[in-house]
């Protein structure tokens, strides 16, 4: 039987055990495997392709103003008191049962964007947290 696509929209994000959802968005998951090209005496005509090592975005999680746990973090780790954490983000289906799960690795922050702040503007503050990762799994 067919299962209809996921949608984007149901989400949740918990954040070395701390549950820090509300997020509206998250962006940036991905994964590429490197490729050398490894020349080989005698073969003038191409070169063979040697797989290397991979490399994982940086991934974005965006939400509105409500606390200081996402900063927090980010300045434990601008103190010096450097906390690498296993990211989780489960995609929930139309019952809001997690469907897929997504873990990022070893995930350190590395900026924190604050809120825009405008009197000529009704909407809500949003701050922005990008974390690098050393790697991600998928079930």
């Amino acid at each position: 039987m067919d299962k209809a696509p996921l949608g984007s929209f149901g989400f949740r994000v918990s954040l070395g055990g701390g549950d820090l959802s509300l997020f509206q968005e998250v962006s940036g998951l991905g994964v590429q495997i490197n490729v050398k090209d490894q020349p080989e005496g005698g073969m003038n005509f191409s070169s063979h392709k040697v797989l290397d090592n991979a490399t994982f975005n940086d991934v974005t999680l965006k939400r509105g103003l409500i606390g200081p746990e996402m900063f927090s973090w980010i300045n434990d780790v601008v103190a010096g008191n450097i906390q690498r954490r296993a990211v989780k983000i489960e995609v929930l289906d139309d019952k809001g049962k997690p469907a897929k799960t997504f873990i990022c690795m070893n995930a350190i922050p590395v900026k924190w964007d604050g809120p825009t702040l405008n009197v000529m503007q009704d909407a809500i503050a949003t701050e922005t947290l990008v974390i690098a990762i050393e790697g991600l799994s998928v079930s």
